[in-house]
């Protein structure tokens, strides 16, 4: 089984993206200058310099015997296509708990999560880049729901066909599942809302 873990969906070079224009502590104009062997926004006055990080993800690949659970995105990246639910990891928040989270607002089902299945790297527009966490989980409890970023949410069989995806990294995701890898355990403290 081949694993994937980085994924281009548009050629990064060349694309220098930054949130400020000014510096948040001394007002000055930022430019461009090299730092770390890369050209960022610095501030020729006070030195301060703009990193970017990619932000923290978690994916949950909600399985139902030989189905897997798809929400139809309702935002950008991705709207209109369909994905697996998924959502930001908040700060002092960890992963398990993020993915039991974003579960229940996407889907309105409880779960309790079974396997880390990977971590990927997704560039998906200079807007856009993730660090991706994929989790397996199974339902607990709850009632099916589209909510959050997902308009509608539909179960479809883990051998396909699927609907217009979003990410090419659930597709490869769901084939690594359906193809019998299912995981890394998990801390059982943190595998459920209550932690059973």
């Amino acid at each position: 089984m081949q694993v994937k873990q980085v994924f281009a969906h548009y050629e990064r070079s060349g694309h220098l993206t930054g949130n400020f224009e000014y510096c948040p502590y001394c007002g000055a104009q930022l430019e461009l200058a090299a730092s770390e062997r890369r050209l960022r926004p610095t501030c020729p006055s006070c030195g301060f310099v703009q990193y970017r990080n990619p932000a923290p993800t978690v994916s949950v690949l909600i399985v139902d015997g030989e189905r897997v659970l798809l929400g139809r995105r309702g935002a950008s990246p991705g709207k209109g296509t369909w994905s697996l639910p998924s959502g930001y990891i908040d700060y002092e928040e960890d992963f398990l708990t993020a993915a039991i989270r974003e579960a229940k607002e996407e889907t309105g089902l409880e779960v309790e999560i079974r396997s880390i299945i990977n971590l990927v790297s997704s560039f998906v527009s200079p807007r856009f880049h993730f660090l991706g966490i994929y989790v397996a989980a199974c339902v607990v409890g709850g009632k099916l729901v589209a909510g959050d970023d997902l308009e509608e949410t539909e179960w479809f069989p883990l051998e396909g066909p699927l609907p217009e995806m979003g990410f090419q990294e659930d597709v490869g995701i769901i084939e690594m599942y359906a193809r019998g890898f299912t995981g890394l355990p998990v801390d059982l403290a943190y595998a459920t809302a209550d932690g059973r």
